[in-house]
């Protein structure tokens, strides 16, 4: 290395220069290492820097501020960087291609962040799915199901291995139809990423089915069992409430869970889903008996909202978290059941409600065809030709059989 003809300047002559700010930048040559100066601007700042040549360019190299770092180690450091510069290295093109890449790294993680897979839901279910009636099926298979093997993963680093994770854990345990239901709306989801070019490939694409055997659910609660979820739904505010109508009507989840005041005429006694939100495609109608009246004026209404259910933090959706509930009234009642020494309750979900109310009302002695208008499901006593030429909707015969279903569920939710 070679060493400068300059003489070096003192800690106090630095400490003299440093006092008064200069018009304009000024290097000042420190001595000990060629093109080792001090950097004074007329803001007060003063620092060490290395001034050299390189690919025939004159640069400058910062290597510190005079109150973060000592003379000597300034002048030691200076030392070693002008012998890399001699041995053709270019410590100053080093340092701006170090500050790229630090650039790129924190672009990179503030991509990443931002297509959070958990975020990217979000808006494609808010873009996409927020119309359709599966919805919250739709955001319930995702947060359960597949939400847990990805949490916290930018989508573009969710790969098959994570997908075929998930889809080979179902059908370890056995249920093929929901393997099957997750490969089908994770390949959705991630269509609708990549047609964004927010990923590469669409992860679930490719999977072949897991050949789940159709089966017909035949769940049908017994008298004690709906007795048994009665009760133990009370302590849940509202959502007791939805249950208990759930029984008493027959409805589909959502068609409860979206009901709306106007829907309602008390004074005939009677609640019109409308056709956009019944699932038949035909508006549905629900004669008022005095236990669902009563249910009604237990729900609290809220200002400027229509809903019955409406969400906690947005009155313009619907309460969500069914899931939940019923866990917690399973729980109750697995509990009461374990006291008393009786067997633990079957597997059962709130669909279940309206098998058991259509095969209720058909013990309680009404004709097949009256059950199904009394749950709004017309397909199977009117197929065919009768779809065409059959439309006598039974409103009184419906009126006999929700006030005779309604007077059972009573008498079997009283007994303890």
């Amino acid at each position: 290395m070679t060493i400068s003809r300059l003489k070096p300047l003192t800690v106090k002559e630095i400490e003299k220069l440093a006092a008064s700010p200069p018009n304009c930048i000024k290097h000042r040559y420190l001595g000990g290492v060629p093109g080792f100066v001090l950097v004074h601007t007329p803001a007060g700042y003063t620092g060490y820097g290395l001034i050299y040549r390189a690919g025939g360019k004159r640069k400058k190299l910062t290597l510190g501020s005079t109150k973060r770092m000592s003379l000597a180690d300034a002048r030691a450091l200076a030392g070693k960087q002008r012998s890399r510069i001699e041995a053709g290295e270019d410590p100053h093109d080093e340092k701006l291609e170090a500050r790229r890449k630090e650039k790129e790294l924190i672009q990179q993680q503030a991509e990443a962040q931002h297509l959070d897979v958990e975020l990217m839901w979000e808006k494609y279910m808010k873009l996409v799915a927020s119309q359709l009636r599966s919805r919250d099926e739709k955001d319930r298979v995702f947060r359960r199901y597949i939400l847990p093997t990805v949490k916290g993963k930018c989508v573009a680093e969710i790969t098959k291995t994570h997908a075929l994770k998930i889809f080979d854990d179902l059908v370890g345990q056995d249920k093929r139809r929901m393997a099957d239901k997750v490969r089908q709306e994770g390949a959705a989801f991630f269509q609708w990423l990549l047609e964004r070019e927010h990923v590469d490939r669409n992860v679930f694409a490719g999977i072949r089915k897991a050949n789940a055997r159709k089966t017909i659910r035949t769940r049908v609660l017994s008298d004690a069992e709906l007795g048994e979820i009665w009760r133990q739904s009370e302590v849940e505010g509202r959502w007791g409430l939805w249950f208990k109508l759930l029984i008493l009507t027959g409805c589909r989840n959502m068609e409860v869970r979206a009901a709306r005041w106007s829907e309602f005429d008390i004074e005939k006694r009677l609640w019109t889903i409308p056709t956009e939100r019944a699932k038949n495609g035909h508006p549905h109608s629900i004669y008022l008996t005095d236990a669902m009246l009563g249910l009604l004026e237990q729900i609290p209404r809220f200002k400027d909202c229509d809903l019955l259910f409406p969400a906690a933090r947005n009155s313009r959706n619907p309460m969500s978290g069914d899931q939940k509930i019923k866990d917690r009234i399973d729980a109750r009642v697995r509990k009461a059941r374990s006291e008393s020494g009786a067997p633990a309750l079957a597997n059962w979900c709130v669909h279940d409600f309206r098998r058991t109310i259509a095969t209720g009302l058909q013990r309680l002695g009404f004709r097949p065809d009256i059950a199904d208008q009394v749950i709004g499901h017309v397909g199977s006593t009117r197929s065919g030709a009768a779809a065409h030429y059959l439309h006598h909707r039974y409103e009184e015969e419906k009126k006999q059989a929700f006030e005779t279903w309604g007077a059972h569920v009573e008498t079997i939710a009283t007994k303890a």
